[in-house]
């Protein structure tokens, strides 16, 4: 369990204190699964590894459950946002994948990328990036709804998995975190915001390990940005062009796959809205 630590008998290699180190890693086990009358057990057998009183372990229990799920949740939770951290957003989601995968049932996992995160830190601060970060959180909790695991997993990067179906898939999902990023801009106060966002499907029938999921959504995420950056330099580079009388420069991006174009002739053939099937 990482940044906690249960109390130790005396001394170094005692019974007691293997059988506490054991116990401890079979608690951190049961609360991941969510099995709470395992978690219970478990510490009952760890209050009466380290009492002798035949009554006094039953007293502690209570506060010392509390006790554990509060230090197990502060080693799964980003402090700034009150999101899963890393750690805990891989458990969870693993869980709801395998349990999706069981019923036969799709799900997606998205990355989310700040793109202004750093320029916004440099140029008002960070106490202004932490304000954007907490608004690309409010976002992402109201665009996926309440059955959505999501967690701050870098610095500037959030995923979310959740499950779909014929009517919603993570294409669609996509598009309602972009709108819900619309209306929070159009409000007055503080940073706008800019992502990327790249979609990975979880097929229950073929199964991918989280990690691997992760990364089909990361690349897919860079592919978006790509897109865009291709996108902003190609309307400047027309804009340059028409008012110069270059014929040269020409950009020309679609969404079924773009071919940009600069004035040395390179080009670049781009994902169509970063979108990549687990396979």
């Amino acid at each position: 369990m990482q940044g906690a630590a249960f109390p130790t008998a005396s001394g170094v290699g005692t019974g007691a204190d293997v059988r506490g180190s054991r116990i401890a890693m079979q608690l951190d086990a049961a609360a991941g699964d969510g099995d709470h009358a395992r978690v219970k057990q478990l510490l009952i057998q760890l209050l009466q590894s380290r009492s002798s009183m035949a009554g006094e372990e039953y007293g502690q229990l209570a506060a010392l459950e509390d006790l554990f799920y509060a230090m197990r949740a502060l080693a799964v939770t980003d402090e700034l946002t009150g999101l899963y951290n890393r750690r805990g957003f891989v458990r969870t989601a693993a869980r709801m994948l395998q349990h999706l995968a069981r019923e036969g049932r799709e799900a997606a996992l998205l990355y989310v990328d700040l793109d202004n995160l750093k320029r916004v830190n440099d140029s008002l601060g960070h106490a202004a990036g932490d304000q954007l970060i907490r608004k690309v959180t409010a976002v992402l909790r109201e665009a996926c709804g309440e059955g959505a695991v999501i967690g701050r997993v870098g610095g500037d990067e959030f995923a979310v998995a959740t499950r779909t179906s014929r009517e919603e898939d993570g294409a669609m999902l996509r598009m309602r975190i972009e709108r819900a990023v619309a209306i929070c801009n159009a409000a007055p106060g503080g940073p706008p915001i800019a992502v990327s966002i790249g979609t990975a499907r979880f097929d229950p029938y073929h199964p991918g390990a989280i990690d691997v999921l992760m990364d089909q959504a990361d690349r897919a995420m860079y592919l978006d940005k790509q897109r865009k950056a291709h996108r902003r330099t190609g309307t400047l580079a027309c804009a340059s062009g028409m008012a110069t009388g270059n014929s040269g420069v020409a950009t020309a991006i679609g969404a079924g796959g773009a071919m940009a174009t600069g004035p040395a002739g390179l080009a670049a053939t781009l994902a169509p809205a970063g979108v990549v099937g687990l396979r």
